[in-house]
């Protein structure tokens, strides 16, 4: 809740702030026609802050994500206009990421890490609604829906997320129109929206894992990405 009340905020801002800088800038427009295109094409890379949100199942282990990791996405855009201000984009992405799962005995306090590797394909649909363009700048806010697949499994570890997950996503970005191309720079927060947790762990070996799993009820997914999009 914290998240959306900030990025709404940061809309407002945004909004409030542009139409007056534009103002003093020279009414000379690069790319005048580039938003007269029906399909757009382009490429894409950023940094992702992923986290994990745990619901416990009151027993003694408890779980935490210490830190906040960084990893890498690279992708590419295909946007369709659907109006002058609307448009429907996906963009298809890889992301490489590397967190570390801390499990905590409340009576004991013994500690155990847990290295979790992810190499996960998204696949997004997201709107985009633009305002009026302002020169050579446009503010933008976005909202969708995405499927993600893990292409990293392991089997013998604490806990072993799914493969699949979904997830919702609001983004606040601005488009700017250089001499050649335009770059979107773009905030965007994901909310994970299923329990990734493997509860079953079929064909486990060790059975003293499954105290770690059994400890955890639910797990999702949420990271906050900047993206720099090319087009």
């Amino acid at each position: 809740m914290n998240s959306l009340r900030v990025f709404l905020l940061a809309v407002v801002a945004l909004a409030s702030a542009v139409p007056l800088s534009a103002q003093k800038r020279p009414r000379v427009q690069n790319l005048p026609y580039v938003d007269q295109r029906r399909l757009h094409y382009g490429f894409l890379f950023g940094i992702n802050f992923s986290d994990i949100t745990f619901v416990h199942s009151g027993d003694t282990w408890f779980a935490s994500v210490p830190g906040v990791s960084p990893c890498f996405e690279v992708g590419l855009i295909g946007d369709m206009a659907l109006s002058p201000h609307v448009s429907l984009r996906s963009t298809p992405s890889l992301y490489f990421m590397q967190r570390d799962i801390t499990f905590r005995h409340a009576l004991t306090g013994q500690e155990t890490v847990q290295g979790l590797k992810s190499t996960y394909m998204e696949i997004p649909v997201t709107v985009k609604v633009a305002t009026r363009r302002l020169v050579n700048y446009r503010p933008y806010i976005a909202a969708g829906l995405s499927a993600w697949y893990d292409w990293t499994h392991e089997e013998e570890t604490p806990i072993v997320f799914g493969r699949f997950d979904a997830s919702f996503h609001v983004a606040l970005g601005c488009d700017f129109y250089l001499p050649f191309f335009k770059l979107c720079p773009e905030l965007r927060f994901n909310f994970g929206l299923l329990d990734m947790i493997d509860h079953d762990r079929n064909g486990l070996r060790d059975p003293a894992m499954m105290q770690y799993t059994d400890a955890l009820r639910a797990a999702r997914n949420r990271s906050v990405s900047l993206v720099l999009y090319f087009e």
